[in-house]
């Protein structure tokens, strides 16, 4: 049986993903109708070089809470070093931020 008294019943929160996060700059596409579309992105490499990964194709997106505060999970897919690799870009409106989480 659960107990609670129904504070956190209109935004359910959701678990950090798992997987190392990046900050990243993301070109986006802002609809008339307020949807965000990432284009693409730019990310920095350890030796301050800078990889450009274009274009992006999102597979799916939610709304989710974290500690309460909202964020947009999109799953997408890109093609990086030859190869298809899946990845999850998070945004944040509260910071206007993304992560990448590999």
């Amino acid at each position: 049986m659960a107990f609670g008294i129904g504070t956190n019943t209109e935004h359910p929160e959701h678990q950090l993903l798992a997987g190392v996060v990046n900050e990243v700059a993301v070109k986006c596409w802002f609809t008339s109708t307020g949807r965000t579309m990432p284009l693409m992105m730019k990310l920095q490499t350890e030796s301050d070089g800078i990889i450009e990964v274009s274009p992006i194709r999102v597979l799916s997106s939610e709304k989710q809470f974290y500690a309460g505060i909202l964020n947009w999970k999109y799953k997408c897919q890109a093609e990086v070093n030859h190869r298809m690799q899946e990845f999850t870009l998070l945004f944040c409106p509260e910071d206007c931020a993304w992560k990448l989480v590999v």
